[in-house]
């Protein structure tokens, strides 16, 4: 199984993505002089949509569940050359849990103006969500800066080259 679809797996997953969309096309064209002739409120509660995206988000995992499993199985089958990649995950796991640990939970007015807005929706913040959100954040800065950093020390050493 593992070598079919290495060797035809794109062009499996593309032909499914054409299928769907081929029926999502479909059904929205055949339906859209309904769709335009109604009240504006109306339109929003249509499902003329809905296949389109149950299939997207369908597509989407079962792209994540195969992206997981393959990969285990990679690491599984050759866990000597999958280290690096491991290492960089543990990299990334430390910089987001010391990111996630030096976080301060005091929110100024401009945070609690967006906190008080969601809350509003139905959302509620905990002291852990904000922690796991500014971890996130900082985690993407210092990832960012990180990226920065090598593109210029690699295109400095390439000039020495």
């Amino acid at each position: 199984m593992y070598k079919f679809l290495t060797k035809n797996g794109q062009t499996l997953a593309f032909g499914l993505g054409v299928v769907i969309t081929a029926i999502f096309l479909i059904s929205v064209v055949s339906n859209m002089g309904e769709f335009t002739a109604m009240a504006e409120e109306k339109q929003a509660e249509t499902t003329i949509f809905d296949f389109g995206l149950y299939g997207a988000i369908a597509l989407s995992i079962v792209a994540a569940i195969a992206m997981v499993l393959f990969g285990l199985v990679q690491v599984a089958t050759s866990f000597k050359s999958s280290m690096k990649g491991i290492l960089g995950f543990v990299a990334l796991l430390v910089i987001f849990f010391v990111s996630y640990s030096m976080t301060d939970t005091n929110v100024s007015p401009y945070i609690q103006g967006a906190i008080d807005k969601f809350e509003q929706g139905g959302a509620v913040f905990t002291e852990g969500n904000l922690k796991f959100i500014s971890g996130g954040i900082s985690t993407t800065v210092i990832l960012v800066i990180l990226a920065a950093a090598a593109f210029v020390i690699s295109e400095i050493s390439n000039l020495f080259k």
